[in-house]
C-alpha cells in the first residue's frame, strides 16, 4: 500500500502484465464506444437514399442517439456507483451490442429512432463508468495519462470506424455495419464480465466490511502484493448516495458546479468546431474533398493533445494545462475566423497546420476535462459525478449546432461568428483554472 497516499492499494507505478491486459480491453471498449456513438452519421446517407427519408426525420435519427447518451449519463451513471463498475459496463456494453445488431431488422423510422435511444442510453451509462472502471486499476502516477490514452481511443474508434464503414458501406450494405459493429460490442461485453475483476476503491468504499477478502483476491488476480489491512472508510462515505445531491454538498459545489460549466461551454465549442468547419471551409472556396480532408487534421490533433496532455498532468497541475490549452485553442479559433473570408487564397498546408493545432489545443484539452472529475470526485460518487458533468455539458453540444445556424441565417460573417464561438472556449478556461485538481471529502 502506497504510504503516501493511503486511500491508494494498488502500487503506485507498477503495470503487471494483467493490468495491461485489462487497460487493453478499455481502449478497445473505448474505441467501440467511439464508433457505435457516431456510425449512424457515417451510415445516414445510405439510409436516407434506401428508405428515402426526409432530412427533418434523419434529423430525430441522428438526435435519438445523442438524447439517449444524455439521459444515460446523467439518470444512469449511479449504477456504477452503487452495484458495480464491471456489471455496469459489461451490461451497458450488452445493452448497445443487441440495440446496433438488431438494426438490421428495423422496417420503419420509429424502430431506427427507438433502437438509436436505447443503445444511446446504454452508452450513455457506459461513458460513465468506462473510465473510473479502467483509473481505478491504473497506478496513481500513471494515472492520468492512461485516462487521456483511453479518451483517445474513443476519437480513434470514431476515425477507424468512418474508414472502415467507407470501403464496406457500398459492398455489404448499410444494414451489416450495424451487424458486426454489435457484434463486437456483445464480444467486449462478455470479456469485461469475464476477464475483469471489479474496481478495488469501489470494492473498499462501498463494502468495506467484507473488502479485505475481495481486495486481496483481486490483488493476487492481477499480480500485485496483498496488503493486510484496508484504508479505513467511515459510515458517511459507506452510506452515501450515489445521487446528485451527493455532488451538490456544500464541500463539493462549487467544484460541481464549475465542471458542469466547464464541460457545457467546451461542448458549446467542440460541436461548433466539429459540425461546421467543412462547410465554412466550403464556403471559403475549398473543394468538398479537401475541406473534409482539412477538418480530418482537427481530430487527428486532438488525439495527440489529449495524451500528451495527459503525460504533462503527470507534472504540471492538470487544470492548469486544461485552461492553458483552452486558450491556445481560443487564438487559433479567432485567426481561422479572420481568414475565413479569405481561405481560399491561403497556402492549403497553412490551413491544416492551423485546424491540427486546433485539434491538439482545444480538443485536447476538452478530452482532459474527464481527468478533472475523475480527480475531484471521490470513488463512491465517481461515476455520477462523470455522468452528471458528461450529460449537463452535451447540451451544450445540441444548442450549438442550432446557435451557429441561426446566426449565420441573420447573416452574421465568419469572422465575427468564429469570435462569438471563441468566448465559451475562454470561459471553459476559466471554469477549469478555478478547480483545485484534488479529490473532495
Amino acid at each position: 500500500m502506497d504510504t503516501s497516499n493511503p486511500s491508494e492499494v494498488l502500487h503506485e507505478s507498477q503495470l503487471t502484465p494483467m493490468q495491461w491486459l485489462i487497460l487493453v480491453l478499455g481502449a478497445l471498449v473505448s474505441m467501440v464506444e467511439g464508433f457505435d456513438i457516431v456510425v449512424i452519421a457515417y451510415a445516414a446517407p445510405a439510409i436516407s437514399a434506401d428508405w428515402g427519408l426526409s432530412a427533418e426525420k434523419m434529423g430525430l435519427v441522428l438526435s435519438a442517439g445523442v438524447l439517449g447518451m444524455t439521459l444515460g449519463a446523467m439518470f444512469l451513471s449511479w449504477i456504477a456507483d452503487r452495484y458495480g463498475r464491471r456489471i455496469a459496463v459489461s451490461g451497458s456494453l450488452l445493452v448497445a451490442g443487441l440495440a446496433t445488431g438488431a438494426i438490421i431488422f428495423a422496417s420503419s423510422v420509429w424502430e431506427l429512432i427507438a433502437l438509436r435511444a436505447v443503445a444511446g442510453l446504454a452508452l450513455g451509462l457506459l461513458v460513465a463508468s468506462l473510465t473510473p472502471l479502467m483509473g481505478e486499476f491504473s497506478p496513481l502516477r500513471h494515472r492520468m495519462l492512461i485516462i487521456s490514452i483511453l479518451v483517445a481511443a474513443a476519437s480513434a474508434g470514431a476515425v477507424a470506424g468512418g474508414l472502415i464503414t467507407a470501403a464496406f458501406i457500398s459492398s455489404h450494405g448499410w444494414q451489416a455495419i450495424f451487424l458486426y459493429a454489435g457484434i463486437i460490442t456483445l464480444i467486449l461485453a462478455v470479456l469485461i464480465q469475464l476477464l475483469v475483476p471489479e474496481s478495488i476503491a469501489f470494492t473498499i468504499k462501498r463494502h468495506p466490511e467484507i473488502a479485505l477478502e475481495k481486495v486481496n483476491r483481486t490483488l493476487s488476480y492481477i499480480g500485485q502484493a496483498t496488503v493486510t489491512h484496508i484504508p479505513p472508510v467511515s459510515d458517511t462515505v459507506k452510506t452515501e448516495s450515489a445521487s446528485v445531491t451527493s455532488l451538490l454538498t456544500a464541500g463539493r459545489r462549487q467544484a460541481t458546479l464549475l465542471s458542469w460549466s466547464a464541460f457545457f461551454t467546451g461542448f458549446v465549442v467542440v460541436y461548433f468546431i466539429s459540425s461546421w468547419m467543412p462547410q465554412v471551409l466550403s464556403n471559403s472556396g475549398l473543394t468538398q474533398e479537401k475541406a473534409i480532408q482539412a477538418t480530418a487534421a482537427i481530430p487527428l490533433g486532438s488525439i495527440i493533445g489529449t495524451m500528451l496532455m495527459g503525460y504533462l498532468g503527470q507534472r504540471i497541475p492538470i487544470n492548469k494545462l486544461i485552461a492553458g490549452g483552452f486558450v491556445f485553442g481560443t487564438a487559433c479559433i479567432f485567426l481561422v475566423g479572420s481568414m475565413s473570408n479569405d481561405l481560399g487564397q491561403i497556402p492549403y498546408s497553412l490551413i491544416l497546420t492551423m485546424l491540427f493545432f486546433i485539434g491538439i489545443s482545444l480538443m485536447g484539452a476538452f478530452s482532459n476535462l474527464y481527468n478533472i472529475v475523475m480527480v475531484i470526485y471521490p470513488a463512491q460518487i465517481r461515476s455520477t459525478g462523470l455522468g452528471w458533468a458528461a450529460g449537463l455539458g452535451r447540451a451544450g453540444a445540441v444548442i450549438s449546432p442550432i446557435l451557429a445556424g441561426l446566426l449565420m441565417g441573420l447573416g452574421v460573417s465568419m469572422p465575427v461568428l468564429f469570435t462569438l464561438f471563441a468566448v465559451p472556449a475562454l470561459a471553459a478556461a476559466a471554469c477549469v483554472w478555478m478547480i483545485e485538481p484534488k479529490e473532495l471529502p
